[in-house]
């Protein structure tokens, strides 16, 4: 189970139930992290404050995380290093799917990517991202936006012209059952996500483009790479640690690459045409059906871990963003 080990210092908080008190004590955080001398009409401060967090990578302010969204830097360390010591992100389009507090897209725009979209199907989530967008980088602009519950595909909210040279995710570990909006963070009911990525990537990564996904799942990494293979994708992990020697689930997350082989070889009269002739449609829909849900079969992720790693699971308390 992913958690996030710092909400432990929250566990004890006492929750004032007379609403002055509370609404002075939300203000005073607040203004601590210098908010209101930068008041915007555009973003939404009805939100409570879980912390606020200095990143390396940001050498100037801190970053906030609102009530109910997720925060766990260390899913991304290899990501963050590649953004801003590599500069994958500069002078490219880059679309984060699922941004949390926006760590990731901010550092992209920070180290001069071209354009940044950002989704999240959690409404405190977009309203984060844009909070510390507009803080840690006013100058520059990041489109967030609003996956719907009701169609939760990963390109869902995406245009079907709209092409990335930079796709990247930290995507939800485990397949379960969603009860409130903080539990996308920890569960992809059926893989949905991950499989609607996938069938997704041809139609919107440019030509030569990249696809980064951070997992810290062993059985998440297996299946992720399985699909990819059926898909006929290229998959290189980026990551010198053997997966079978790490436990269930393990932090820092592990970064792989898909690459469809159609991104690079399929171009005519200086346009991109997938080769598998991807429907516009999908990736817009969550009602089409994935790849996966096509096949009459699916390969089982291959391993050799038995019971004990659900008990080891279910030993890392469950945590929510």
């Amino acid at each position: 189970m992913r958690w996030n080990p710092l909400q432990r210092i929250f566990a004890t908080r006492v929750f004032l139930t007379n609403k002055v008190l509370r609404c002075l004590l939300v203000g005073s955080v607040w203004l601590s992290c210098g908010c209101r001398d930068r008041y915007r009409q555009d973003l939404d401060y009805s939100y409570g404050v879980e912390q606020t967090w200095p990143i390396d990578e940001v050498p100037e302010g801190e970053f906030v995380q609102f009530n109910s969204v997720f925060w766990e830097p260390e899913d991304t360390t290899s990501l963050r290093r590649l953004i801003s010591s590599e500069a994958i992100a500069s002078g490219r389009d880059v679309l984060e799917i699922g941004t949390g507090t926006g760590l990731i897209s901010v550092l992209c725009l920070l180290n001069s990517a071209k354009s940044v979209v950002a989704t999240d199907i959690n409404r405190a989530a977009v309203a984060n991202a844009a909070y510390n967008a507009a803080m840690l980088c006013p100058d520059q602009s990041l489109d967030v936006r609003q996956v719907d519950r009701d169609n939760p595909g990963a390109f869902s909210v995406i245009d079907y012209g709209e092409k990335f040279d930079l796709v990247i995710s930290n995507p939800p570990w485990e397949d379960g059952v969603v009860g409130k909006p903080a539990d996308h963070a920890f569960y992809d009911p059926g893989f949905r996500l991950m499989d609607t990525l996938l069938d997704g990537i041809p139609l919107h990564l440019k030509p030569g483009g990249r696809c980064l996904l951070a997992y810290g799942n062993v059985k998440a990494i297996e299946r992720l790479i399985s699909e990819s293979k059926k898909r006929g994708f290229a998959v290189k992990v980026l990551d010198d640690r053997d997966l079978d020697s790490l436990p269930e689930d393990f932090l820092p997350g592990m970064l792989l690459e898909i690459r469809p082989e159609t991104v690079s070889q399929k171009v005519q009269d200086g346009d991109f045409k997938p080769s598998n002739e991807v429907n516009p449609k999908q990736g817009a829909n969550d009602s089409r059906t994935s790849m996966s849900e096509k096949s009459d079969t699916r390969d089982a992720p291959t391993s050799d871990r038995k019971s004990g790693s659900a008990e080891a699971k279910a030993g890392n308390s469950a945590q929510t963003r």
